[in-house]
């Protein structure tokens, strides 16, 4: 049955690769999608047909591309997956702003976040959703992480190619394994607990990694394949519109043959061993004899130099992005920084004012206090010896003999 399927993509490929040497787009396009569908059935085949997988270490190997025939065998398996892996881990994201609807490559890295979520998966996967490690953890594991940390990062933008995701998400339950490894040292019931559900969700991610590196695999050679077919009509729409001006011109001059070139110089730099050069020395270049080339092939030149620009400017707009939310960034945590210092000034100053007022009215009483006690013991003395105070007369009466009256009996 494969056998079959793979013959219907051969001879497809077969039959159009003249035409696709040559250029013709309807070849060209029946060519590189059968290309890209050969490697696929041999994916395919390899991953949902393990059951029916031998290990012959003698059969010949399918390292990658399109090969006409195969064998299910342990090691294809595994060289289809190292190609897969290579493809989709190295696929560069098509990042949006945070906030905004995730493109199509953040979405499958979203589901892989989720594939890890299920209700049923609940009593396993509650060991990884939050940061939250025991005092040790740090001793044996060099980088811990958990789900909402990967979602987090999903969510920031933070993540550049999908094998990232896929690493962050392998790291959590690996830290896991690590930790609380039980052959390793003595661990606690609930440590052993643990590692059980490490074991089986990191089990479930393969799964869903091995679901996504066909899915994804699959799309970014059909894109490819898209791209490749829209330069290729634009190039062709390019020819058409050059030969119909082409025509227009000879028709508005009948009789002449003049044919528009370019000119090019190429000059290649011979690496020789020759001493350093001296300030009246020339470099020593090999100027080759001067090659022309057609308008339509200079336009050409001319297209692909533009797309290397143009890739190029908006490579510098994203650094240059980058750059400025990091710049901006810090000019905010530098204006919180002096917020936050200039508050505490403030705090300082108003409990340095709070406590010289405390102070000043702390010695005030007490100069006070120290006043009031010297004038109790001098106000008398003062008094007597003020010369305008009003004189008192004292006089003395002697006592008058008291009657004793007589009782009689």
């Amino acid at each position: 049955f494969m056998s079959d399927i793979a013959l219907v993509f051969s001879n497809a490929i077969a039959f159009n690769k003249d035409g696709h040497d040559v250029g013709e787009p309807m070849s060209c396009a029946y060519y590189e999608a059968s290309t890209h569908l050969l490697k696929y059935i041999r994916w395919l085949s390899l991953e949902l047909l393990q059951s029916y997988l031998v290990d012959d270490t003698d059969s010949p190997v399918v390292e990658s591309g399109s090969a006409s025939e195969w064998r299910l065998t342990e090691k294809n398996r595994q060289m289809a997956r190292n190609e897969m892996e290579s493809i989709v881990f190295n696929f560069m994201l098509e990042k949006t702003e945070p906030g905004d609807k995730f493109s199509w490559s953040e979405q499958d890295c979203e589901k892989l976040l989720k594939s890890l979520r299920h209700t049923s998966d609940l009593k396993h996967m509650g060991y990884f959703i939050e940061m939250n490690f025991p005092q040790d953890y740090t001793a044996y594991i060099s980088k811990p992480i958990a789900w909402v940390k990967c979602q987090e990062k999903l969510q920031k933008r933070k993540y550049n190619t999908i094998g990232e995701t896929v690493a962050d998400l392998r790291l959590i339950f690996s830290n896991a394994l690590k930790y609380n490894d039980p052959s390793e040292r003595n661990v606690s019931k609930l440590s052993v607990l643990a590692y059980n559900s490490a074991l089986h969700m990191s089990g479930k991610l393969e799964a869903a990694i091995d679901k996504m590196l066909l899915t994804v695999g699959d799309r970014i050679g059909r894109e490819r394949i898209d791209m490749i077919t829209s330069h290729r009509e634009m190039e062709a729409k390019e020819r058409a519109e050059e030969e119909q001006r082409k025509q227009q011109w000879e028709k508005e001059n009948p009789g002449s043959t003049v044919e528009v070139k370019t000119k090019l110089r190429i000059v290649h730099q011979r690496n020789s061993h020759r001493k350093k050069m001296t300030d009246f020395e020339f470099p020593f270049y090999d100027e080759e004899d001067d090659q022309e080339e057609t308008h339509a092939d200079s336009l050409q030149n001319a297209k692909a130099l533009y797309e290397k620009q143009r890739e190029a400017r908006a490579t510098l707009q994203e650094i240059a992005l980058s750059i400025g939310i990091h710049v901006f960034r810090k000019h905010q945590e530098n204006s919180a920084k002096k917020e936050l210092a200039h508050r505490m000034a403030q705090k300082a100053r108003a409990e340095r004012i709070r406590m010289e007022k405390e102070k000043a009215a702390a010695e005030k009483a007490a100069e006070s206090e120290e006043v009031s006690g010297k004038q109790k013991g001098a106000c008398v003395l003062t008094a007597l010896t003020d010369s305008s105070r009003k004189q008192i007369k004292m006089s003395i009466k002697k006592p008058k003999p008291l009657k004793r009256k007589l009782l009689s009996l």
